[in-house]
């Protein structure tokens, strides 16, 4: 139930208060109309008790009084039938002893009682009848009263069905309208993302519990959208300024480092400078992803894929040699789009596959065209994979899947630059485990429905 609709939620609730209250009035009424009628039974046999004449034999009362549709019993002092007419006659008193010695004693008794038979109920009166301590029982059968009750159901029942489901659908369709600007709020809350927080909800156009709710989102959106811009300026303000102090610390630490001869100290020089690099490849990640989120990109001069990848290749060649890997590339494309960015990406996928790539194994990059002025660039190693409930969030922003995908001590925001930059590019990145063993990624960029590039374009 919790997982329905909010309308049809709403919807089954009203059908169900409905059908409770037209079951509790159904059965009022029908304790009402079967008292009435009874009561009416009632006063036509008290009406029929008055009418008793007082100086006709017993026989006589059936035949000349008109009693045939009733059941009149003379019951004497000793409690025995002395005489009865009526279509059910019975030698044995419809009222037990002590009910007749009420009526002996001037009390008008009634009872509801059972024929001879036990499948008939009768509505009973005793009254004293002359002076010899006689009773007159008379009785009336109540079928009337359950052929109404009967028809009161029948009728009833499917009329309080049929309000039921018209109650159900009318709460449907009430339900569906009142909550229609929660749904096209939800609708546009859905396209707002990270990547643009200038969009905003409808203004509401009347200040009920849904429109001050449209007015709080709003509000919360202003406060996370100047949240998130002073975020990224403090992001590419800082990447700047770290830039040139680590270009100033990489420049020292080699100078010093080529002028010692302690092997020792060499060492330790050597491991400055490799940290000194990692700093600077997480800071131009920084200052890739402030551009990205900034839009800054110059996601419009042409760039051939091909040339690019093998300046990425060419820097990773001695890495791959050092690993006993082997490290190749193929394919070719042109494509619009920002070099640093797009080059940066494709260094974080290679750099990424050879680390997790085993000694022996091999990396290959392949380039190639899906349109006019789109491609991508397919990744692939030979490395232990990712688990497949992992895989969904392998590009999110400082996500560390396990240690056999990622870097000791890593930020965990190469794959998050990849999938920066192919959104910048109207692309795509995406991830695969391949079957014969390792990872496939790739970088799709460009829209498929982009302009085709000129020929002196691609020159």
């Amino acid at each position: 139930m919790s997982r329905l609709p909010i309308s049809v939620r709403l919807a089954a609730l009203t059908a169900a208060s409905l059908a409770l209250l037209l079951a509790l009035v159904g059965v009022a009424v029908h304790q009402q109309l079967g008292t009435a009628l009874r009561d009416g039974v009632d006063h036509r046999l008290a009406a029929l008790a008055r009418a008793l004449p007082g100086g006709v034999t017993a026989d006589e009362r059936g035949g000349e009084a008109g009693y045939e549709d009733e059941l009149v019993q003379i019951v004497d002092a000793r409690d025995r039938v002395v005489s009865s007419t009526g279509d059910s006659a019975t030698d044995r008193p419809l009222l037990g002893p002590a009910d007749l010695e009420r009526a002996r004693s001037g009390e008008a008794v009634f009872r509801t009682v059972t024929d001879d038979e036990g499948d008939e109920l009768l509505r009973t009166l005793a009254v004293a009848s002359g002076d010899e301590g006689q009773v007159a029982v008379l009785a009336a059968d109540l079928e009337e009263v359950d052929d109404a009750r009967a028809a009161l159901v029948a009728g009833y029942l499917p009329a309080a069905g049929l309000a039921t489901l018209l109650a159900g659908l009318l709460g449907y369709g009430i339900a569906r309208r009142g909550l229609a600007p929660v749904r096209r709020a939800t609708d546009e809350a859905l396209v707002i993302s990270a990547a643009d927080l200038s969009r905003r909800l409808s203004p509401p156009a009347r200040l009920d519990e849904v429109g001050r709710l449209v007015r709080t989102l709003n509000g919360m959106l202003d406060r996370l959208a100047a949240g998130v811009a002073r975020e990224r300026a403090f992001t590419a303000d800082s990447s700047h300024e770290l830039r040139t102090p680590l270009a100033i610390l990489t420049a020292e630490v080699e100078l010093v480092r080529d002028r010692v001869t302690d092997p020792a100290v060499r060492a330790a020089l050597d491991t400055a400078l490799a940290e000194a690099g990692r700093i600077s490849g997480l800071v131009d990640d920084l200052l890739v992803l402030a551009r990205t989120d900034a839009g800054h990109l110059e996601t419009s001069r042409p760039l051939d894929l091909d040339e690019l990848v093998g300046r990425v290749v060419g820097r990773f060649t001695r890495l791959a040699a050092r690993r006993g890997a082997q490290l190749r590339s193929s394919g070719a494309a042109v494509v619009r789009g920002d070099p640093a960015a797009v080059e940066r990406a494709v260094s974080n996928l290679v750099g990424n596959a050879l680390r997790h790539t085993p000694d022996g194994g091999t990396v290959t990059v392949n380039v190639q065209a899906t349109g006019p002025a789109s491609a991508e660039v397919v990744v692939r190693d030979t490395g232990p994979g990712v688990p497949p409930d992992r895989l969904a969030g392998l590009f999110d922003r400082f996500s560390r899947v396990d240690d056999a995908r990622h870097e000791r001590g890593g930020a965990g925001l190469g794959l998050a630059i990849v999938a920066a930059v192919a959104a910048a590019h109207g692309g795509w990145a995406t991830a695969a485990n391949d079957p014969s063993g390792g990872l496939v990624v790739t970088l799709g960029l460009g829209a498929t429905d982009q302009p085709p590039l000129r020929h002196a374009e691609r020159r």
